[in-house]
């Protein structure tokens, strides 16, 4: 049946993620730890499509530590995203703020997760800020940010700031 055709789509579980939205890359490049949308916050830092977590092979207790930061973190990144009045602009300091919560806890999963395979936490930006620049300093250190994979990159801090 369609979206079109069912009125309740988005009151159903999501399909799985098809075939040609998952990472095929060979060399198994490091993974970000990333908001989707989606119920997998893990993506290819070469691709940017979603990896499977069964390839990565992290423990269950891990995997649930995933999965509460991907609802925590779809809190804050929901609001910001859907809530053009007063809760926009509070959720969008929380995803900013490398002191928050939110980041905390991001990070923390990064880095249990870059045990099994090279984590980055992938570093909120508001792309629709009129004043949006190129990144060239890490939220968390201040250190300048080195380029790897396309990407501005904080190896220190394990963070990727996309332009």
């Amino acid at each position: 049946m369609s979206e079109q055709a069912d009125p309740y789509w988005k009151l159903r579980p999501p399909p799985p993620t098809p075939a040609d939205e998952l990472c095929s890359c060979v060399d198994r490049p490091p993974l970000l730890l990333q908001p989707h949308l989606s119920e997998n916050p893990l993506a290819c830092i070469v691709c940017n499509l979603e990896v499977a977590p069964e390839l990565i092979a992290f423990p269950e207790t891990l995997a649930e530590k995933v999965a509460h930061w991907r609802r925590f973190y779809d809190c804050f990144y929901l609001l910001w995203l859907l809530d053009a009045g007063e809760f926009e602009s509070w959720a969008k300091v929380h995803l900013e703020d490398p002191a928050s919560v939110v980041n905390r806890r991001g990070r923390d999963v990064a880095s249990k997760l870059d045990a099994f395979r090279r984590t980055y936490y992938s570093w909120f930006r508001d792309y629709g800020a009129e004043t949006l620049k190129p990144p060239t300093r890490c939220p968390v250190c201040r250190d300048a940010l080195v380029e790897l994979f396309g990407r501005h990159v904080c190896e220190a801090c394990s963070i990727v700031l996309n332009d």
